[in-house]
């Protein structure tokens, strides 16, 4: 199978690496050269597809689906109309545009009675300040007083004039991918979050540390999420677990998303982007259930002066001359760019992927493949 990629950034990135573990010949179309994905993938192409219409056709002949990595609307909608008759489109526009928008997302999660993080002025503070129309970490923003809060929101206006206020919900953050198919859906694993001081997501760990009786709760939510779409794709459902076990959903996104895939592979064998395309190009969706779960720990570190610093994945949105690694230092996998003779501006970063029987067990992996690269690099301290 040949899967034309849209987007080399984070998406890019998760949908190449995903399909080289499905013997997948990937093909990247990106405007911008020495994207993240562009040494992954087995072809490389920079062009506008919009721009050139026609040598992206000519490269639709040559492969069986188009898998769109990218959160521009203006290319989905070029991509849907294009590829429509042309070739497989693997991505529901329509339930994308609906979560595309944090304030389309919260107001149909409200019409499917799902529980959302409170909005300000009903909420009390501390609250958390976001572009309603950006994805990841973008212009996130904790506020704890209000005075802090105005100028916290004319911040955020200066990226997206469109700014949620909602509650700072404290808990355990949790994500779960659900694949439909024609009004059927099947869940995939539950798997856990944990961030920046950015608010990046910093570390993926599986299987999740929930409750069996809560971990239902939330995939129920999640099949309700895709019901509601009348999803005919995938879609990635995040939220926040309360000390009481409360559930939150504060975000959906009717796409690909980066890092928790991987988990789901290394921790379950499935593998999303091969079911994905499986629901398009052979109309069948898996009847695959989660079962036995091995323990995995994915994080990503950067080199910071003397030390090892661990950070969102948005240290790898401009990380150029990426390769992927066995073995790394102790870790079974890794994509990193820690021995480029190629870095232009010196930035070592890294992505690394730990698994064994237990969670438990794939920490305790983990503090050893730091413990390693630390001593490598001289490194004097580690940051978390």
């Amino acid at each position: 199978m040949r899967l034309a990629l849209i987007g080399g950034r984070l998406q890019g990135l998760e949908a190449a690496y995903l399909a080289k573990k499905a013997d997948i010949t990937t093909i990247l179309i990106d405007r911008e050269p020495n994207t993240p994905a562009s040494t992954i993938v087995d072809e490389n192409y920079v062009f506008d597809v919009i721009k050139q219409e026609n040598l992206f056709k000519k490269i639709c002949k040559t492969v069986d689906a188009v898998l769109p990595t990218t959160e521009n609307m203006k290319t989905l909608v070029f991509l849907e109309k294009t590829c429509k008759g042309l070739i497989h489109f693997l991505q529901d526009t329509n339930a994308f545009w609906v979560t595309s928008n944090k304030t389309r997302s919260k107001n149909f999660l409200t019409s499917q009675h799902v529980a959302v993080p409170k909005p300000w002025p009903d909420a009390t503070f501390p609250l958390i300040v976001k572009p309603a129309r950006l994805s990841g970490s973008i212009s996130i923003f904790k506020v704890s007083t209000p005075s802090q809060l105005p100028h916290i929101i004319n911040e955020v206006r200066q990226i997206d004039h469109e700014v949620i206020v909602e509650e700072f919900v404290e808990g355990l953050a949790v994500s779960l991918e659900v694949l439909a198919k024609n009004g059927n859906s099947i869940p995939f694993q539950v798997t856990d979050l944990e961030f920046d001081e950015s608010y990046g997501c910093k570390r993926v760990t599986a299987p999740t540390v929930l409750s069996n009786h809560v971990k239902n709760k939330f995939i129920e939510t999640g099949l309700k999420i895709a019901k509601g779409l009348n999803l005919h794709g995938l879609t990635d459902v995040q939220s926040i677990v309360s000390p009481s076990n409360s559930l939150k959903t504060n975000e959906i996104n009717a796409r690909l998303p980066s890092q928790t895939p991987t988990v789901v592979f290394h921790s379950t064998g499935i593998n999303i982007v091969k079911e994905l395309a499986n629901i398009f190009l052979e109309n069948t969706l898996s009847s695959n259930k989660v079962g036995f779960e091995k323990g995995v720990v994915y994080q990503h570190v950067c080199i910071v002066d003397h030390s090892l610093k661990v950070q969102g994945e948005h240290i790898l949105t401009d990380a150029k001359n990426l390769t992927h690694k066995l073995g790394f230092f102790g870790a079974d996998e890794a994509i990193t760019n820690f021995f480029s003779n190629n870095n232009a501006d010196g930035k070592r970063v890294a992505t690394l992927i730990v698994r064994d029987k237990t969670l438990e067990e794939a920490k305790k992996k983990m503090v050893a493949v730091i413990s390693e690269i630390m001593s490598e690099f001289k490194l004097t301290n580690y940051i978390d």
